[in-house]
């Protein structure tokens, strides 16, 4: 029995990293070209204002509390184990509790639409933009919440190891969304009209993953086989990535706050602009990796350890491959694309670029271990050692920077990663391996 699961495992994951890569780069380019319109169309203050309100959809996925992702694991060890009832109640109790989420957030919206100051709350009062704060940013935020129960649909996709029909949708979302971005700015609809034209496409995406998903009737939600008995470890486990998401945040999020304080702004800026341009290619390299974690969650609720650490070790070599010639590439043409796509001659110093290149390859080596960890269920040891070399990574920010500068603070994560998160994450799935192999 193992053996045709396992073709079938392995065939899934290549078609998903086979569909993922040519969507990723689509939505690479994509912002490459819809970052220079905007910015062209508003003006520099107004596009200040444009980065505060799309950056505040950026964040209200995380209003699910991680029952996304814990529906990922659920359903790949269920799938496993073939407890096809467990999926059924753990997808329609997701999506009632998810759309309950969304409601209120719906009515908290309502309110402050109605009486907040968003000009005041987004500092741009008595400028030229402030009379776009409150229908962009309502806009931003009330497409972000309408997606929010609809995107279960990916996740659902994703435990079952159908990610590459997710990739079909997202890609026909990313090229609506770049049409309706053009036309807007050519018909002159203000930045609200931006604000739709970016909403539409994934909202609409999302809206036909989902009609496709629930077409089969073992998948359809239903009243009936909503069970918060059995919905409990889900919600408890997405809690635990929710705090996991939190935590990973804490090495890098405080990166540009540390440049503007030690350094200035200019050297904030900088480090942004490298952080986005390597944060690219790393998306490149989630994409591969994704695929990996509902299927090292499926192998090991039957049993199948040999062909999780067979696929443990090929995705490390994979993601050091693909991140090694991704940071060479870019170590050589950060500074080109840079000038092009800004328009002016801007250059990074190469410290700051090595570190990054640094990172990425470190980076993506260590994500393979944390999609098994993640298929497992191993949650609790990932946040304490998120927390452990975050903290250990924002001292050694304060202490580098003052000697190396900017490079210093992506330094400062590159060293306590490698010699805290990486060693644990390395040592912990090997043994997690040889117990699931002892149990057998």
């Amino acid at each position: 029995m193992t053996q045709p699961h396992a073709q079938r495992r392995n065939r899934r994951m290549l078609l998903s990293m086979l569909a993922g890569f040519p969507v990723r780069m689509l939505q690479i380019l994509s912002g490459l070209l819809i970052i220079p319109l905007a910015y062209r169309y508003l003006g520099s203050e107004r596009f200040g204002l444009w980065s505060a309100v799309t950056a505040l959809g950026s964040v209200l996925p995380l209003a699910d509390l991680g029952i996304g992702n814990g529906l990922i694991t659920t359903i790949s060890a269920a799938t496993g184990r073939e407890e096809h009832e467990r999926i059924r109640h753990a997808i329609s109790t997701a999506i009632l509790v998810v759309g309950g989420i969304a409601a209120v957030l719906l009515i908290v919206l309502a309110f402050l639409v109605v009486h907040a100051d968003w000009a005041g709350w987004l500092n741009v009062a008595g400028t030229n933009a402030a009379g776009d704060a409150k229908p962009a940013g309502a806009i931003c935020v009330l497409v972000a919440l309408l997606i929010l129960p609809l995107s279960l649909a990916a996740k659902i996709r994703t435990g079952l190891q159908e990610a590459f029909q997710n990739s079909a949708w997202d890609a026909s979302g990313v090229v609506l969304t770049l049409v309706l971005f053009v036309a807007a700015t050519r018909f002159d609809l203000g930045m609200a009209g931006l604000a739709v034209a970016l909403g539409t496409g994934p909202l609409l995406a999302a809206l036909c993953n989902g009609i496709g998903l629930w077409r089969r009737h073992s998948l359809r939600p239903r009243w009936a086989a909503v069970n918060f008995a059995d919905f409990q470890p889900v919600a408890r486990l997405g809690l635990l990535y929710f705090a996991l998401a939190c935590s990973a945040t804490l090495a890098t999020a405080a990166d540009n706050l540390i440049a503007i304080r030690l350094l200035g702004p200019e050297s904030a800026g900088a480090v942004g602009i490298a952080g986005k341009i390597f944060g690219a290619s790393q998306a490149v390299v989630i994409v591969a990796l994704l695929p990996l974690w509902p299927a090292f969650g499926e192998a090991l609720a039957r049993g199948d350890h040999r062909w999780a650490r067979r696929a443990l070790w090929r995705g490390v070599a994979m993601a050091f491959g693909i991140s090694l010639l991704g940071a060479g590439i870019l170590l050589v043409i950060a500074n080109p694309v840079i000038a092009l796509w800004l328009g002016r001659d801007t250059a990074l110093p190469f410290g700051l670029l090595a570190a990054n290149a640094v990172w990425l390859v470190m980076q993506s080596t260590g994500n393979v271990f944390g999609m098994l960890l993640n298929g497992a269920g191993v949650i609790r040891f990932q946040i304490l050692t998120s927390v452990s070399y975050a903290l250990v990574a924002v001292a050694l920010k304060f202490l580098l920077a003052d000697r190396l500068g900017m490079a210093g603070i992506v330094w400062g994560t590159v060293i306590s990663y490698g010699l805290i998160a990486l060693p644990l994450y390395v040592r912990y799935t090997r043994r997690h391996l040889d117990r699931v192999a002892a149990t057998l």
